[in-house]
């Protein structure tokens, strides 16, 4: 296992730099390789000790076309990926947390990112440009019982097992089946942990049936038309309360467990967009509240981006295509040229095109296009101001 991590050694370049990107999930830094490709120079910034985003601390091989992850598990994809962007030229933070975003004062300045954990530059850092791939959150846990210890987000418990090698319990429910929560669940189990239940409040699993399949072979309940209601214990979790609507009715019923990780869907993290003074929307098939940007991931703002889940949550292998294209757009303005940028943009969308197929793909893809026309109705509004 290679887990690409940095912790805190001084760097003295210079704190100027043609792109900023904020955040070294997949989108983050396909588009710092993209621009540093292209001539720019570039700064990736990363709050966590660890590049790759949820997927980068992912131990299975990870799910999509063998052209995007050529069946790599997180931890081998994250380190290519993060390889190229060095060897692209890329200067690479990681354990470094950006505070603030200032757009330009002024038309031709810079934008000035206040930044925390910077050994060098005094913590502040200048860029023509900024790609936003600040990724998605998971909302904190709020149901009766959910401050008791033992309860937490899915997400804290895979860095626990896949960064630390540490289990967070032994008897565990998953509140939640999308792919995440799934796949989630099957590590904790391969380490040793007992998957009692994976509750899941729709009449079929959120995820795809190959990831719920093998739980259910493994003898984890997973309960579908199910609600949790109540976490259960004296200062420590001892029982997970759900409802469970059947035939005859709806049913009460406790399960033991020490251990409750919570998978509900994840949101576009927009802080710094919203700061940076960038109008958003909300848009549920999406995730919520995201930057209004155009199909080339350009936001209202100018010289601001946006790609990955921050400009709406869908999966790994799509983030890496919008942060390609966020990538070509970014050095497109600033002058830059990209000797492939007409290939890579042809195949970005087409695979974009495929990875939104089916029901909720083509759900996705539609609310991409009426973003995209909102931003132009803005744009040219703007212009006109």
């Amino acid at each position: 296992m290679l887990l690409w991590m940095y912790h805190g050694a001084a760097m003295n370049e210079n704190a100027r730099y043609d792109v900023a990107v904020i955040g070294a999930g997949p989108a983050g830094m396909v588009s710092a390789t993209t621009c540093a490709q292209a001539g720019a120079s570039v700064i990736l910034l990363e709050r966590d000790a660890w590049a790759g985003g949820k997927l980068g601390i992912q131990s299975q091989p990870l799910q999509g076309p063998a052209t995007i992850f050529g069946g790599l598990n997180g931890f081998d994809h994250q380190a290519r990926l993060m390889n190229e962007a060095s060897d692209a030229g890329a200067v690479v933070r990681l354990g470094v947390e950006v505070d603030q975003l200032s757009p330009p004062a002024v038309s031709g300045d810079s934008f000035r990112l206040t930044v925390e954990g910077m050994l060098d530059s005094e913590g502040l850092v200048s860029a023509r440009s900024v790609i936003l791939a600040t990724g998605s959150d998971e909302p904190e846990p709020d149901f009766p019982g959910s401050n008791l210890h033992g309860v937490m987000r899915s997400g804290a418990a895979q860095v626990a097992l896949n960064v630390r090698a540490q289990l967070v319990g032994m008897r565990i429910v998953m509140a939640g089946s999308d792919n995440s929560g799934l796949l989630i669940a099957q590590n904790l189990l391969d380490a040793g942990a007992e998957v009692v239940a994976v509750l899941e409040k729709g009449s079929k699993v959120e995820g795809r049936e190959v990831n719920a399949s093998p739980l259910r072979q493994a003898a984890v309940e997973v309960l579908t038309s199910t609600l949790l209601i109540e976490a259960v214990g004296d200062g420590k979790l001892e029982r997970v309360r759900v409802q469970q609507l059947e035939y005859s009715g709806v049913t009460t019923r406790d399960i033991e467990a020490d251990t409750l990780c919570v998978a509900w869907p994840r949101e576009p993290n927009s802080r710094l967009a919203v700061d940076a003074g960038c109008p958003t929307l909300e848009i549920e098939i999406l995730g919520g509240m995201m930057p209004i940007h155009d199909l080339n991931f350009v936001t209202l703002v100018n010289g601001l981006f946006v790609c990955g889940d921050a400009s709406g949550v869908e999966n790994g292998a799509t983030a890496i295509e919008s942060g390609r294209l966020a990538g070509l757009a970014a050095s497109r303005l600033l002058g830059f040229s990209h000797e492939d940028a007409k290939t890579l943009s042809s195949l970005a969308r087409r695979r974009l095109g495929y990875l939104r197929r089916g029901r909720r793909g083509g759900l996705r893809r539609e609310a991409k296009v009426t973003l995209a026309s909102i931003h132009r109705r803005l744009a040219e509004n703007l212009d006109v101001e």
